[in-house]
């Protein structure tokens, strides 16, 4: 009787266990499709050789960065989500509230980062609704917008690599497109690359695993901001790759058109 008995709380154990089991997989394998557990790195491309190309060809076509462009997109309030969240260009961002960066008003008071402006677009995974799906974008593979040569790399330690490529248009200008918060860069310094060419993938920053892409005039910004401006009066210069925003108290130069930065997503929509 007492074996029996035994038998059958034994027999309940297992059981247990095994629905333990099979709800926990379930959860697993629903959290990975909604993206909270690891994307696993992609396939890596053979690299090529190694060829300095200072002169690229003129880019006449641009595609976006993160692809298919409709799986990714800014956040932005009442759209991808209810957060109070704006990552658009041009955009103020009152998430951030009043933690400082390197811009300083007239009275040389540190301006709160909720005040700044900016100067790209942060891009997230979204789902077919266009909800920010958090640590989607984690380990996307990152794409050259266009026909270039990359330009720099710099380690921005636990915020992943900063990529520059610059892009010579048909009229003998420049513009540059940036990369920020990537991994495992597959190209060099003075390398050409190709529109679509894989040249990184998104940095995991966990939940807020995003790709900070700009475009911009201007290769180096470590002295974007002229004397009297917020940017000056703080230590936003002396930067090489900028600042990623912009402000000023004169309002005239606050926004990120002023200093040369371009609205990413327009450029690339009125160059595909």
């Amino acid at each position: 009787m007492q074996k029996s008995s035994c038998g059958r709380t034994l027999l309940l154990i297992i059981v247990g266990l095994l629905g333990l089991g099979g709800i926990l997989g379930l959860y697993l394998w629903e959290s990975y499709i909604q993206g909270l557990l690891p994307r696993p790195l992609p396939a890596f491309p053979t690299t090529l050789p190694f060829t300095p190309w200072p002169t690229p060809p003129a880019a006449t076509t641009f595609d976006f960065p993160l692809l298919p462009a409709d799986h990714y997109a800014p956040y932005v309030q009442g759209i991808s989500g209810p957060l109070a969240v704006d990552t658009r260009y041009g955009a103020q961002n009152p998430a951030q509230g009043n933690r400082s960066n390197c811009f300083r008003d007239a009275n040389g008071d540190p301006v709160p980062f909720s005040q700044l402006y900016h100067a790209g677009v942060d891009l997230f995974g979204v789902n077919e609704a266009g909800q920010v799906v958090w640590g989607q974008a984690k380990h996307a593979p990152v794409h050259a917008v266009a026909d270039g040569v990359l330009v720099f790399t710099v380690n921005a330690g636990g915020e992943g690599y900063v990529v520059a490529i610059e892009h010579r248009l048909l009229d003998g200008s420049a513009v540059y497109s940036i990369y920020w918060h990537v991994s495992h860069v597959q190209a060099l310094e003075g390398q050409p690359v190709t529109r679509g060419q894989m040249i990184a993938v998104v940095h995991d920053l966990g939940a807020n695993s995003h790709l900070h892409w700009e475009m911009r005039t201007f290769y180096d910004g470590s002295d974007i901001f002229p004397a009297g401006t917020a940017g000056a009066r703080g230590t936003c210069n002396r930067q090489l790759i900028g600042v990623g925003y912009t402000w000023d108290d004169v309002p005239a130069r606050a926004h990120p058109d002023y200093y040369g930065y371009l609205d990413p997503i327009a450029f690339v929509e009125s160059h595909r």
